[in-house]
């Protein structure tokens, strides 16, 4: 039981993971799945191992007490002899038999045990390790997808982003245009306005001799003949 409990954890870590988020709509919702699974599983696997350790002790703790048993009888046994009392002995020797016959028995199936025992931790301990690794793996595969459909809604507006600097870089030409056009017409205001002032001072000039020469004339009609 223990065992396809880890031969099913193993399957989950050796899947190829990358194939199923492939298929997956949710690739993050698949690694939690199955970091779940894996997760239960080896709660499972961990109270079998508890129970096989708990065995192991049992069978460890009757061995440890048949061979007190023996040895305490063999004492009593020693101590009949000494007293000089030999059937006693004799009945304490047959104790002790019987405690060394049941722990001679209890020890290869205790051996046996503990060498389960210890091969079911070792395991235990390497699927804990596995998942560990798998739930490091699953935040840097998260952070991966995460990245990656960013990306590709990147590369999905880039289109939209070249025709936007393509009208950009058009509104920039017609800006310089339209800068272009204005600098000439102020040009051409300073020149009109040179001009006007031009014209005026012509004028002006023109008027004064007009006066000059009506000063002149008025001068000399009215002056004595």
């Amino acid at each position: 039981m223990i065992m396809s409990i880890f031969s099913r954890v193993s399957d989950i870590i050796n899947a190829n993971v990358n194939d199923l988020l492939d298929r997956a709509e949710d690739p993050e919702k698949m690694v939690k799945m199955l970091i779940f699974e894996m997760e239960e599983q080896i709660e499972i696997a961990r109270e079998g191992v508890a129970k096989a350790i708990a065995g192991e002790k049992k069978l460890e703790s009757n061995l440890t007490k048949n061979r007190d048993e023996a040895e305490g009888w063999s004492k009593k046994a020693e101590a009949a002899m000494t007293r000089g009392d030999e059937t006693l002995a004799r009945q304490c020797l047959s104790r002790k038999v019987e405690h060394a016959g049941i722990a001679e028995s209890l020890r290869p199936q205790w051996e046996r045990a503990r060498k389960t025992s210890d091969v079911l931790k070792s395991d235990l301990r390497r699927m804990e390790e596995k998942l560990e690794e798998t739930i490091r793996r699953r935040d840097s595969l998260i952070a991966r997808q995460m990245a990656a459909e960013a990306q590709k809604q990147v590369q999905s507006v880039t289109p939209s982003l070249h025709r936007a600097q393509r009208s950009l870089a058009k509104f920039d030409r017609m800006e310089r245009r339209v800068e272009d056009m204005e600098a000439e017409a102020a040009a051409m205001a300073e020149l009109s306005e040179m001009s006007t002032e031009l014209d005026r001072s012509v004028e002006n000039k023109q008027r004064e001799a007009d006066i000059e020469l009506e000063l002149a004339a008025l001068k000399s009609k009215i002056a004595p003949k």
